[in-house]
């Protein structure tokens, strides 16, 4: 058996085996199946790993030849009984609360680009299930709350965490429900569901995450919340150019200005705290 030897297994189903040309873990990855070049969309493969009895050396694919964990593999656990989604009330405004199921994922990338996204180490993210918004907060969303001079249907987008957290906050107390910013492992999590094309709608927007900025470690994490503090925030983009998610940081706050990078809001909450 070859050691360039994967198999890959799509979302739909079909596994295939074949030589590994090329793999990109945030675009494509490209097989060769009986002389015949296949490119496969990784928005359309499920896993891609050494068949049994693949050398030991290289049972784990990576782009770089560092990582011990194939990027973006996940597993749902979860079972519990839970709505597939809610409808949520602002004002007269109304966002549909769609459920993830918990489990775990490898978080992060390793390869090309990845440094200029402070995303390596690769590590082993555990979730419990939780619901994320299907839409962004609107301009209209957030007159009901705070009273913005404009009315429509736009994303509304938040410069400084303040006002963000200020107007979280007034949003709880208005819906009585414990609404919060997805963490980052969350929305990283979300982007590699089937149904992310739905959620993720308006592609190449900067979301705002709960997490304040911090470097990846190689430890399995549960529910991470990253650093209890710090002076910038972790801001993530589904990317609609096939590099599926970008990740920065927000402005200083004491150095920002209108002018600075905006974000988007994109709520999130704990399935198990809401009483169905």
């Amino acid at each position: 058996m070859s050691a360039d030897e994967v198999k890959v297994t799509m979302k739909n189903g079909t596994v295939f085996t074949g030589e590994l040309k090329e793999f990109v873990p945030t675009d494509h990855v490209t097989v060769i199946v009986a002389g015949i070049e296949t490119r496969v969309p990784i928005s359309e493969v499920e896993s891609v790993e050494r068949p049994e009895g693949a050398p030991k050396s290289t049972e784990q694919i990576s782009n770089g030849g560092n990582s011990k964990l194939q990027y973006g593999k996940y597993v749902i656990t979860d079972t519990k009984e839970y709505p597939d989604s809610f409808v949520l009330r602002i004002g007269g405004q109304k966002l549909t609360m769609v459920l993830v199921r918990g489990g775990w994922f490898n978080m992060g990338y390793d390869g090309r680009h990845s440094l200029s996204w402070n995303s390596e180490p690769v590590h082993k993210v555990n979730l419990s299930s939780y619901y994320i918004c299907k839409q962004f907060i609107s301009y209209s969303d957030a007159h009901a709350i705070i009273n913005v001079k404009e009315s429509n249907g736009n994303p509304y987008p938040f410069v400084f965490k303040k006002d963000l957290d200020s107007f979280v906050g007034k949003l709880v107390k208005e819906v009585g429900m414990p609404l919060r910013m997805p963490t980052e492992a969350e929305w990283e999590y979300a982007s590699l569901m089937p149904f992310a094309n739905n959620i993720f709608l308006f592609g190449n927007c900067y979301e705002w995450c709960s997490d304040y900025w911090g470097d990846f470690t190689e430890e399995e994490q549960t529910n991470p919340q990253g650093p209890s503090k710090g002076k910038t925030c972790v801001m993530r983009c589904f990317s609609n150019d096939n590099r599926k998610w970008r990740r920065t940081r927000s402005a200083n706050p004491s150095m920002s200005t209108q002018s600075d990078l905006r974000g988007f809001l994109r709520l999130a909450i704990s399935a198990d705290s809401i009483d169905f």
